[in-house]
């Protein structure tokens, strides 16, 4: 189960207990927490739905306070938690870090483990991961340990290791992915960050390096082909 499957199901029920759900939120943590957020909002709507709210209703020359008849409030009280809970599941969904791009980007990494180990690599593999994209990577090729030309969203995409101080750091340059500031997300044990740059967006996943350093560095290091723009 991926965490769009699994948000979907947390969506639908919080307190689904359903094997693969449950195994899923073990290994990330933002699926879990956003599960603990759905089912505090599914508690406090249940509070709400259980307290009628006060009526003003006039008396002669006076005022005073009356419970509303449950059965008049009710229905809209439901309508409008319905209403309200669609509304916050779509704005969770829509702001967490963890979003779908970044969820592709962190199990295409996961797909190809044997990535992270270092070897060597020539400057011909280098050139051919990066000129199948139209880009040029300004790195002495004796950081980069792995490059690969990768299949991902439609496209193929430089998959590239490289060796930082803080340890080994991977890119995905993707040229047709856009985004307009940088995403910060942690998934599956790894701190990712999707930045823009020209062209596309650059995406750098750690095990507990700094993430943001690097596509920095990146975004300066990475240019178009002039042949390819």
């Amino acid at each position: 189960m991926n965490c769009e499957h699994a948000r979907l199901l947390i969506g639908a029920e919080p307190r689904s207990s359903a094997p693969e759900l449950a195994q899923h939120l073990q290994t990330c943590a933002a699926c879990a927490q956003f599960r603990e957020e759905m089912l505090a909002l599914e508690a406090n709507i249940e509070r709400a739905l259980q307290q009628p709210p006060q009526a003003a209703v006039q008396r002669g020359a006076g005022r005073r306070l009356r419970s509303a008849p449950r059965q008049q409030w009710r229905p809209w009280a439901l309508a409008a938690s319905v209403l309200f809970a669609s509304f916050a599941v779509l704005a969770l969904w829509l702001l967490r870090p963890t979003d779908t791009l970044a969820h592709d980007v962190v199990a295409h990494v996961q797909a190809e483990p044997e990535s992270w180990l270092s070897q060597q690599v020539s400057a011909q593999e280098i050139g051919h991961a990066l000129n199948g994209a139209g880009v040029a990577l300004d790195v002495t090729s004796d950081k980069i340990t792995y490059a690969q030309s990768c299949w991902f969203r439609g496209h193929y995409v430089p998959h590239l290791v490289v060796q930082t101080a803080q340890g080994p750091a991977t890119v995905l340059i993707l040229r047709h992915e856009q985004v307009k500031g940088p995403r910060n997300f942690h998934e599956a044990g790894m701190n990712g960050v999707i930045v823009p740059a020209q062209p596309g967006s650059i995406a750098v996943l750690t095990h507990g390096g700094n993430a943001d350093l690097v596509a920095r560095q990146m975004q300066q290091d990475v240019r178009a082909l002039p042949e390819s723009q």
